[in-house]
């Protein structure tokens, strides 16, 4: 059980400790990529996992979105690992609110956006596709909306983040990680050591895409997750 306090404890000791870097580097989504580089190896040490990350070809340059299964706060480990070129994350507004870890959420120039519905939901997606745009950001987003308390397999994917890279014309490259469970049992807290594997799969563009088509590839996308899980698993 201490594995998993001391792991979300590292967390939020180095959120707190980095809000001067962060100012300092002002929404530079660079920095947020290292800090969440030296965060991931660092609680590899503390949880006693390794994650073996496949596929870091697929690993774009330029902007992309990125979609990931969502198990735990733990997620945050594979994410760092992957090294992702100026991370950004999309994050509700009240998150801005919280004691450091909503301060460092926005220094680190992470996207927040107001939960909603119909227009208003639709509306919020642009300030996703202008980050992507005019700073150059790849984003990385949950599209099961919250996580898995079950820890096997996915729950529905929201079309929400595809309808944003059809939208900014980037492309979507599907991250899946291995359940955590044989590692890692929530009702008890406790966690054992091990390798988990995470997989990178090859972008997917949505250049010529309309907002029309997103129901379409949230399918793609969601089917292909699913079929690399079962395989992980």
């Amino acid at each position: 059980m201490w594995r998993a306090y001391l792991t979300n404890f590292w967390l939020m000791f180095l959120t707190a400790v980095s809000l001067p870097y962060l100012l300092i580097r002002f929404r530079d989504n660079a920095a947020t990529s290292q800090l969440m580089y030296f965060y991931a190896r660092v609680g590899e040490l503390i949880s006693g996992w390794r994650f073996d990350i496949l596929g870091r070809e697929n690993i774009q340059v330029e902007p992309a979105v990125y979609v990931f299964n969502h198990q735990s706060s733990l997620d945050g480990l594979p994410l760092g690992l992957m090294k992702i070129p100026r991370l950004a994350i999309i994050g509700k507004k009240e998150v801005a609110y919280i004691p450091f870890i909503g301060w460092a959420f926005y220094l680190g120039g992470n996207v927040l956006i107001k939960r909603g519905d119909g227009k208003q939901a639709r509306g919020q997606l642009d300030a996703g596709v202008e980050a992507i745009t005019t700073r150059r950001v790849s984003i990385a987003i949950f599209p099961e909306g919250s996580r898995n308390r079950d820890q096997v397999g996915f729950l529905p994917f929201k079309k929400g983040g595809f309808v944003m890279a059809i939208d900014a014309q980037v492309p979507v490259v599907p991250v899946v990680i291995e359940s955590y469970k044989r590692l890692y049992d929530k009702a008890s807290g406790k966690m054992r050591s091990g390798t988990l594997k995470a997989r990178v799969l090859p972008p997917i563009a949505t250049g010529g895409m309309q907002r029309q088509d997103a129901q379409k590839l949230t399918q793609h996308v969601e089917s292909l997750m699913r079929e690399t899980y079962d395989r992980l698993t």
